[in-house]
């Protein structure tokens, strides 16, 4: 009972922070009460009334008796009668049907042209190119410190690592009519350190800056007896060379890694650099504390 209240108050300070919206916080509400097999008693069902009876003979018809043909036989037969006459002098009119020899296998069935059949055939559209410089904007370079659209989606990261999982929560940008889904999980070794992962997946053909932008994603890492860590990262499809090049254009003293830049805070002491990742490389920011 106590870790689900704990669970339902983190929700609450997630949600009042901004980092769940209300629809967020709602669904996510909703799953942590059926999870406790939380009982939701139906509303009762009225009972359905039968329709009242105005007469006995309504609901006992009495079969007609007599030597009167039933109502079928007596329209049914001139009906057929003046179909079939109906039918036979369409015929004369319109003649005899299609030819056997003419309908047969040996006309072949007239096929499109492979220009006809393109133009036909609807092709998927690429992905249009899409340039987040403005959106995923630091207000600080040389700190690592994000501005207001990216630190917004770094804590919806942040928020999904404490929930353990990314489902139901979403990342919602103008540049696309759809909102980004979020991965994320949380696990705890036998240790009893926790390690958390989020990350939000760009489309194909974002950019940043003029480099092709793959994903966002935040880390923390909670030893049981010992100071946190926490990453930011922000990974591209480019070599870590020219990653670090462009950065360092911007403002950002991150050089590559094992070499990294210190950053400052209140806190907890912090370090920027660019990493190589299996397909690209990443700034990371970091923080222990």
């Amino acid at each position: 009972m106590a870790d689900w209240i704990d669970q339902l108050e983190r929700l609450t300070q997630l949600h009042k922070s901004g980092a769940l919206t209300d629809a967020e916080f709602a669904a996510q509400k909703a799953k942590l009460f059926a999870a406790q097999d939380v009982p939701q008693t139906p509303p009762p069902t009225p009972p359905v009334m039968p329709a009242p009876l105005t007469d006995w003979h309504d609901a006992h018809p009495v079969p007609e008796r007599g030597g009167a043909l039933p109502k079928a036989v007596v329209f049914g037969v001139p009906t057929a009668l003046v179909i079939a006459l109906a039918a036979w002098f369409g015929s004369s009119l319109v003649g005899p049907g299609p030819d056997k020899e003419l309908t047969g296998s040996s006309i072949a069935t007239p096929v499109a042209s492979d220009d006809a059949a393109a133009m036909a055939t609807p092709t998927q559209e690429a992905a249009l190119p899409v340039a987040l410089d403005g959106t995923l904007r630091f207000a600080a370079a040389d700190q690592c410190k994000a501005g207001p659209v990216l630190d917004a989606i770094y804590k919806k990261l942040d928020a999904a690592m404490e929930l353990g999982s990314g489902k139901g929560v979403s990342v919602k940008l103008d540049a696309w009519d759809v909102p980004l889904g979020v991965w994320a999980k949380s696990v705890t070794d036998q240790a009893g350190t926790t390690t958390q992962d989020a990350a939000v997946k760009f489309a194909a053909a974002t950019t940043w800056h003029g480099l092709r932008l793959s994903r966002l994603t935040t880390h923390r890492v909670s030893p049981p007896d010992s100071d946190s860590s926490y990453a930011r990262t922000i990974s591209f499809l480019e070599p870590a060379d020219k990653v670090q090049r462009t950065l360092a254009r911007l403002g950002f003293g991150a050089p590559r890694e094992p070499d990294f830049t210190p950053l400052e805070d209140e806190a907890c002491g912090g370090a920027a650099q660019v990493v190589s990742l299996n397909g690209g490389s990443a700034l990371t920011c970091s923080w222990g504390c």
